[in-house]
């Protein structure tokens, strides 16, 4: 496993992935295939699938010269961060609605906990509130540096981490949850993961959301399949509290069964 793991991690594209992924990857795929090559081209397969589908071009690049150009985020300067990020460049055109939704949520008492971050966090600047404390956590080292370097430089005490959401289950307690669009990655690694892991991590509010387009852009009845899959796998204990939908996707307010 160490041996394929290096040679993957020794391309470009996926130098900046978290070991602890690849490994896990290579350990589910090589009992698929018999020949070196080709579990190889599967794991790449997967890991451009969960992860290097989402970056932009030299995204983390970009956004490092920005923020040392505007070290202090505004609206502005935080779009310019969220378009590097395919995840976080389709809520730009509805950016204020989307994080007035999400912050009715969040009040500045409040711990943040959002896993499978990605360039989330860059919209803090539209969060009517900015929470006491906020642990994002991604599977990209580069994602983790830049989003540190961000905070710093914003003169915020927030972090970020390495997660294999997968195979971790991050130990801070939280009050609101972001997990967004990460079910369906969680669920395509391992069945049943997403819920666990709902199940599994410390808070009050959780928020999740879905994809409602693919990543060209067609809808493929994704509003149709998520909303079974999650309506209908909501383990008891959890109560939607609300259901919210804007152009690509989709979101869920959740709280915990008195």
């Amino acid at each position: 496993m160490s041996e394929l793991a290096e040679e993957i991690l020794r391309s470009r594209k996926y130098a900046q992935v978290d070991r602890a992924v690849v490994e896990r990857i290579c350990a589910a795929t090589v009992p698929k295939f018999a020949k070196r090559k080709d579990v190889i081209k599967a794991v790449k397969k997967e890991l451009h699938i969960i992860h290097e589908s989402f970056l932009q071009d030299e995204c983390h690049a970009k956004a490092v010269a920005i923020l040392e150009t505007h070290p202090r985020v505004d609206k502005d300067i935080a779009l310019q961060l969220m378009a590097l990020h395919a995840s976080t460049k389709e809520r730009i055109s509805q950016a204020t609605e989307i994080y007035a939704f999400i912050s009715r949520y969040v009040t500045d008492e409040n711990c943040v906990v959002d896993i499978g971050c990605g360039f989330n966090p860059f919209a803090l600047p539209f969060f009517t509130k900015q929470p006491k404390d906020y642990a994002a956590f991604d599977i990209n080292t580069a994602t983790v540096q830049t989003l540190n370097k961000f905070f710093e430089l914003g003169g915020m005490l927030y972090e970020a981490r390495l997660c294999d959401a997968v195979a971790q289950t991050p130990g801070v307690q939280g009050d609101v949850l972001f997990m967004f669009k990460l079910f369906p990655l969680l669920e395509r690694q391992e069945k049943g993961r997403a819920f666990g892991l709902l199940r599994a991590m410390e808070w009050k509010t959780a928020i999740v959301s879905f994809p409602l387009k693919s990543a060209s852009g067609k809808e493929k009845g994704m509003e149709a399949f998520y909303t079974a899959q999650f309506e209908g796998g909501l383990p008891s204990e959890f109560a939607i509290i609300e259901r919210v939908k804007f152009a690509n996707e989709m979101f869920y307010v959740v709280g915990k069964q008195l």
